[in-house]
């Protein structure tokens, strides 16, 4: 290779963009060993980082905290915990419940509680984006979604049950695909354990809602 064609290379591969993706150890985890920073075979550089303390009754920010001088990563779903801690579930006096997700996992704590006591209604009407419902009614809108919940109910649950589990390991990739949105998805070393491998969300209408599991 010429000197010119060097000089040409190296400039390339300076410029190119370093993907780096941050993570939250999960302090309760027995697998402090994988919790560190590494690189993963496509080049991506995995940072782990503590996750900051929340006061008791709040929500606290989902953003993962970056260095200084480095490009923040997009955080969805929570409110900062300035204000007054709000009820995920109210039960009115006419009977309606009306549901409140803020986070991800209050998002599936919804659709769990649902899918344990076919109680769709309220999660179908509150808990999904427009267009996932959008999509639903063409298919037969509610009935349809808890009749297909129903026909998949332990895989879906045995899905978020991992998810939860390993929301806070290396067991669970959280990325923020969007700037209202966000997936979590199982490692590749689950695949093929479950059904289902990742689930997408979505902030709209000052809250998180379901947009797709898949």
């Amino acid at each position: 290779m010429s000197r010119a064609l060097l000089v040409v290379a190296l400039l390339a591969s300076a410029c190119a963009p370093e993907r780096v993706e941050y993570r939250y150890r999960n302090p309760l985890s027995d697998r402090a060993k994988d919790e560190v920073d590494h690189t993963l075979p496509d080049g991506t550089r995995v940072v782990y980082r503590d996750r900051p303390a929340v006061a008791s009754g709040k929500f606290g920010s989902t953003e993962v905290v970056t260095p200084t001088g480095e490009a923040p990563v997009p955080g969805v779903g929570a409110t900062d915990g300035s204000g007054p801690a709000l009820e995920l579930r109210i039960e009115h006096t006419d009977g309606t419940i009306e549901l409140r997700a803020f986070t991800p996992s209050q998002v599936i704590a919804h659709l769990q509680n649902a899918i344990r006591n076919r109680e769709y209604p309220p999660f179908y009407a509150q808990m999904l984006t427009k267009e996932a419902r959008k999509e639903w009614d063409a298919r037969g809108g509610e009935p349809a979604f808890a009749a297909w919940m129903d026909e998949q109910r332990s895989a879906v649950m045995e899905f978020l049950n991992r998810t939860n589990y390993g929301m806070f390991s290396s067991d669970v990739v959280t990325r923020a695909t969007g700037p209202k949105t966000i997936e979590l998805q199982l490692t590749p070393h689950l695949h093929g354990q479950f059904k289902f491998d990742a689930i997408e969300f979505e902030r709209q209408q000052g809250g998180m809602k379901l947009r797709a599991l898949r």
